[in-house]
């Protein structure tokens, strides 16, 4: 998502039903700090998102009829969605290149997402980059850890996710946690 805002053109908008939560994925997927500008902007628009020259608007979708949809598209050059393997807004599921980035948290609800996503990564050893991950509970450390048998490299753990995989896999056999997480 953040990489087709980067390569799309300054004039982009986003329609969905949360403007807020779509610049928090931004920031969790790892684009480079966009700033919120909370004021309407000039094309209507409920926020802007800046980075550097580019400019993100973001509409509300549940607040606009077909007609101001229809002029609100007239003023951008491109529309972008919001890609994702998986995303019930506790955990998101997104791959760049050979890499899945899990964003929130991992608990029974949904740590079956996690697996199918892993099992159907093609590279060995899979990355996972979990800098964005801020919780996974003993069930889902042990279901990553089933699937795992040909090795997991977990980028940048945060402090809490990182002692919960080290608790069970204190060798490191199969999930190897490499450098730490900001948090």
């Amino acid at each position: 998502m953040a990489s087709a805002f980067i390569r799309a053109g300054d004039r982009v908008v986003f329609f969905g039903d949360d403007p807020d939560w779509f610049v928090r994925r931004l920031r969790e997927d790892g684009h480079r700090r966009p700033d919120a500008c909370s004021s309407p902007s000039p094309c209507g628009a409920e926020a802007t998102v800046l980075s550097g020259d580019r400019k993100l608007c973001l509409y509300d979708s549940r607040s606009l009829s077909g007609t101001q949809r229809a002029a609100a598209l007239a003023r951008h050059v491109d529309v972008l969605v919001a890609p994702a393997l998986f995303d019930d807004r506790l955990l998101r599921i997104t791959r760049r290149g050979n890499t899945l980035h899990f964003a929130g948290e991992v608990d029974i609800s949904n740590r079956h997402a996690m697996v199918d996503a892993m099992r159907c990564a093609s590279r060995e050893p899979l990355l996972l980059d979990v800098a964005s991950l801020r919780f996974i509970d003993a069930g889902g450390v042990s279901a990553m850890y089933s699937v795992a048998a040909r090795g997991v490299r977990l980028l940048h753990p945060q402090p809490v996710p990182r002692k919960v995989i080290e608790l069970f896999d204190p060798t490191a056999e199969r999930l190897v946690c490499e450098s730490a997480g900001r948090g």
